[in-house]
């Protein structure tokens, strides 16, 4: 699974460069995933509010295809919203380093494209 698949995120903008860049940028400068708000919303038992959380950077790293950072969201919303069972805190490791590598991969491709 590919921390971001560059071309297939191009794919989904019809190959617009200037899209891209601007949805990279989004990503790489704006809010980013604090893993103390999941943490917080956990302790009070607000598992929906912690899934729709998760689920606003899960969907940014979709749009980028950044499939590992995608997947491990998914994995984490779906336990917070009782889909399934699992660790949360083991979950929630697992989506915070993914998303710090589609972080970095996203600031680099946004260097590359808008060279």
């Amino acid at each position: 699974m590919q921390v971001l698949d560059i071309n297939q995120a191009l794919e989904l903008v019809d190959g617009e460069t200037d899209l891209l860049c601007s949805l990279l940028e989004s990503f790489v400068n704006t809010k980013h995933f604090d893993r103390t708000q999941v943490e917080s919303l956990v302790a009070q038992e607000k598992l929906d509010q912690a899934a729709s959380y998760v689920h606003y950077f899960k969907g940014a790293a979709r749009q980028l295809y950044a499939q590992e950072c995608a997947a491990a969201g998914q994995a984490l919303e779906d336990v917070l919203r009782k889909r399934t069972e699992g660790d949360i805190p083991s979950l929630t490791d697992a989506f915070e380093a993914a998303y710090g590598r589609a972080l970095k991969a996203a600031g680099q491709a946004l260097n590359s494209l808008s060279q």
